[in-house]
């Protein structure tokens, strides 16, 4: 055991070994500092208690140093820490940030950065201190006397340079993580440090702009909208939150402090309140008893407004209307009770705290007025900015919500009624109104008077658990359905203008798949000028779309800064589904990254003749198609006899009743699909009029023509001959020589195929396809287009982000194996020599990577029940 433990420690040590020194060599200037901060804490005696008095004054920056001439201590207070576990979070803050400055910039640019902006910072903070001094405002009282220790204003504003050199999705989400997390600090908690960090930030923010050009490529006027949506979902997401850091801080000064007193209802302690009890009030003395069990509902329960504005937060962020509506209405209300609640608290002659001062209502209406007037100004702010939320929620959820929230009210109220009555409180003497008065307390985050919670308290276990837990189950309830709502979104289906517009333009210009964007569920974006259009599926907030952009090639490039525009807008995250190279190339041009999820298979009819060793197996499925007198027929479904429909209905009736889930959908074609006119149809018919096989052909257009054909659907007879579908193919080659280059077998998996090309310039193979099984004896499904991923043996994932994608998809494909057998269809199509062109999924943003994995299989299987797609799960 113990040569074990110590092979598997060595082992360890070797493999951190290199990526450590790789570190070190790669950020210096972090390494530098993390081992300064260390000594310095070491030396300044700080190690085993706080940081001695007499340093802190000495080496320590204070406002007063810079007139005192002791200039020096703006750099030493960055490697002075009041406590161990300061120091640790120092280490921490300059191995993360600094370390991505380092990266991002440069170690001397970095260098240069960090000790230009800890100077302006220094500077700017003491002349703000000195201002607020001079005009007497009282939330910085006292800051002018704060030592500032650490490095982390310093490291806050070199990140914030440096991320001008990152790419712009990441550049936002820097910035906005930092500037939010100082802004909430400062307005709540108001400690020197916090307003310090601040400063710094915006002075790192400035300096980007001036010294960095921004990295990727320009242009943030398509992220307008997104923007103004993810700053107001801060703004509410910051004053959520704030009221709670407030609380928690050892003494919150901040100018918004003060929400805390009712947004977290912060009560006196047990002990406190036991001796304000009277001897004879067993109301009273049962609550304070019980305070132990129970007492801890009414403290969760305040913080049910603050869990609902996140929730709230979320909704805007991803355009919510109604979002925006109950943002408003929160916000309204908590300015006006905040007001009614201080005006309580002025009527009964009762003082507020900020800080450790004692604070009377009439002397402090300067400092109260932020509190009541910011809640009452977001409202503002959020309806001025309305035309921005533009996404409606989910009618269907909207009206259970309307039924269910009320129903669970009403079932909460009936519950603790029942309870109340069955555990003899009515016999009490406040008796009946004790019961109505204790509604408002059990449902409401309002901190009530502890006087009057003890007047109406129950006894009885069920009583006082309703009583302390009833209404915070509420709220969670309410809370997770509102969320729900917030997160859904109303699906368009395309109306019969869209519809008659998109075929239009299909007929200009389009890829393989652009037949498919006609079919039922898709949605349709056209641009400005009505030339180009994009077909979409919209799951879990990606806006998937069905192959490229289609209609006027040369309007395709101005198309898509349209269509991401619009998705911007929409909240959408957009992502490209099986995508050629040509619009791939256009796309990561715009920042977007590639993953290869099919390689479509393509046939040069006019070169084809059946002849030599290679192609046995299709001359012989001719010979014996022959021998049977089976013809293929080809036709369109509206010229099919009342008996052939019944036929194909029947052969694919027997194939869908034999799966475990039903038939698949988005880029796969069912029965509905066969019913188009321009769809043509080839039947393997015999002399009786008897179908052996289907197969459909989809048009691919370009100016007008048709260039090319891709095959859709495939369904055989059980009880047909081997190589039926062999026979079909060959006979739509021979039937297609006579009019196009080239005709598309759809996708198939990467694993074991000759590819044309290289793979883009970073993308993962993900080879996918819908693999459909061909073989003697087997049913066949649709085989139109690339479906569910399976991953290709030989595929590498660029990154973690996209790791994640491909697993989700190949558990997907791995899933549907059994149920579809779509492993022989690889095999199937090599037998007619293909040549491949690679099909890709684009996406912008690696974090929206498993929200794409949970659409494209959302597309795919859009009517699986949980429990079917559980049972399957459970096999893999």
């Amino acid at each position: 055991m113990t040569m074990v433990g110590a092979t598997t420690k060595s082992g360890w040590a070797s493999r951190m070994t290199p990526a450590v020194l790789g570190w070190v060599r790669r950020a210096p200037l972090s390494t530098a500092l993390m081992a300064t901060i260390i000594v310095g804490h070491v030396a300044s005696g700080a190690f085993l208690a706080r940081l001695p008095g007499p340093v802190a004054r000495n080496w320590g920056f204070q406002p007063a140093d810079l007139s005192d001439g002791r200039w020096w201590n703006i750099f030493s207070t960055l490697f002075l820490s009041s406590s161990t576990a300061a120091m640790v979070l120092g280490i921490a803050v300059v191995a993360v940030v600094v370390g991505i400055s380092e990266f991002t910039v440069g170690t001397l640019r970095t260098a240069a950065l960090f000790c230009a902006i800890q100077v302006a910072a220094v500077v700017l903070y003491t002349v703000i201190i000195g201002l607020g001094s001079t005009l007497g405002i009282d939330s910085l009282e006292g800051v002018d006397q704060a030592t500032l220790l650490g490095p982390f204003a310093a490291s806050a504003g070199t990140l914030m340079a440096a991320s001008q050199g990152i790419s712009l999705l990441w550049r936002r989400r820097v910035r906005v993580s930092i500037l939010s997390t100082a802004l909430m600090l400062s307005v709540y908690v108001g400690h020197a440090q916090h307003l310090f960090i601040l400063v710094a930030a915006l002075i790192g923010l400035a300096a980007g702009k001036v010294f960095f050009k921004a990295a990727g490529r320009g242009g943030t006027r398509r992220s307008t909208s997104h923007e103004i949506r993810t700053i107001l979902a801060l703004v509410v997401a910051v004053f959520a939150v704030g009221p709670l850091a407030a609380a928690l801080a050892h003494v919150a000064v901040g100018p918004l402090a003060m929400l805390r007193t009712w947004i977290t209802n912060q009560e006196p302690t047990l002990s406190q309140w036991q001796g304000s009890c009277h001897v004879a009030n067993a109301a009273c003395q049962g609550m304070v008893k019980d305070l132990g069990l129970f007492g801890s509902g009414g403290h969760l329960l305040a913080l049910m407004p603050m869990l609902l504005l996140l929730v709230c937060a979320e909704g805007l962020r991803r355009g919510s209307r109604l979002a925006l509506w109950v943002a408003v209405y929160f916000h309204l209300v908590i300015g006006l009770v905040s007001a009614v609640y201080f005006q309580v608290f002025a009527g009964v002659g009762l003082s507020l705290r900020r800080g450790h001062r004692s604070l009377s209502i009439n002397e402090s209406v300067w400092e109260l007025l932020p509190v009541v007037l910011m809640p009452l100004l977001i409202a503002v702010f959020l309806i001025i900015f309305r035309r921005h939320f533009r996404v409606e929620t989910d009618p269907v959820l909207r009206r259970r919500a309307l039924i269910y929230l009320p129903l669970l009210l009403l079932a909460v109220v009936t519950l603790y009624a029942v309870a109340w009555l069955a555990e003899g409180n009515l016999e009490d003497g406040v008796g009946l109104p004790a019961l109505v008065a204790a509604i408002p307390r059990i449902v409401l985050p309002y901190p009530f008077p502890f006087s009057y919670a003890a007047n109406i308290y129950p006894h009885g276990f069920f009583s006082q658990l309703l009583f302390s837990f009833g209404g915070l189950v509420l709220w969670l309830a309410s809370t997770v359905s509102i969320l729900a709502l917030f997160l859904s979104r109303r699906l368009h289906s395309g109306g019969v203008d869209d519809i008659v517009a998109a075929k239009a333009l299909v007929r200009r210009g389009g890829d393989s798949l652009s037949w498919m964007t006609l079919w039922a569920k898709n949605q349709y974006w056209f641009n400005s000028a009505g030339t180009v259009a994009v077909a979409y599926q919209a799951h879990r907030g990606v806006a998937l779309t069905v192959g490229g952009p289609i209609g006027e090639p040369e309007d395709y490039e101005s198309a898509v800064d349209q269509f991401l525009d619009f998705c911007a807008e929409e909240s959408l995250t957009p992502c490209f589904y099986s995508v050629n190279e040509a619009p791939a190339a256009m796309l990561e041009q715009r920042g977007f990254r590639g993953i290869v999820v099919a390689a479509e298979t393509l046939l040069d009819v006019r070169s084809m003749d059946f002849k030599g060793k290679d192609w046995q197996n299709v001359r012989t499925a001719l010979n014996k198609a022959a021998k049977l007198e089976i013809t293929a027929q080809w036709c369109h479904y509206g010229e099919l006899t009342t008996g052939q429909r019944t036929q194909i209905h029947e052969i694919s009736e027997d194939w869908v009743s034999g799966q475990a889930l039903p038939e698949l959908g988005f880029t796969l074609g069912g029965l509905e699909e066969l019913k188009d006119e321009s769809v043509q149809l080839a039947l393997a018919i015999d002399a009786t009029g008897r179908i052996h096989a289907v197969t459909s052909w989809l048009p691919v257009f370009s100016r007008g023509e048709v260039v090319s054909w891709t095959l859709d659907f495939m369904r055989r007879n059980s009880g047909s001959f081997n190589g039926v579908m062999e026979y079909l193919i060959a006979q739509a080659v021979q039937h297609f020589a006579l009019t196009v280059d080239y005709i598309s077998l759809s996708g198939s998996p990467l694993a074991g195929s000759p590819r044309s090309g290289s793979p883009r310039s970073g993308a993962a193979h993900v080879g996918s396809a819908l693999a459909m099984p061909a073989g003697p004896g087997d049913a066949v499904a649709s085989t139109a287009a690339p479906s569910p991923a399976v991953p290709s043996p030989a595929g590498t994932v660029a990154d973690g982000q996209e790791n994640t994608l491909a697993r989700m998809l190949e558990l997907l494909a791995r899933t549907l194996e059994p149920v579809y057998g779509f492993s022989s269809l690889a095999n199937f199509k090599q037998r007619f020599k293909p040549r491949h062109r690679s099909l890709y999924l684009m996406y912008q943003d690696p974090l929206s990577l498993p929200a794409i994995g949970w659409a494209v299989g959302e597309a795919y299987l859009p009517n699986v029940s949980v429990r079917s797609l559980t049972k399957l799960l459970r096999r893999q």
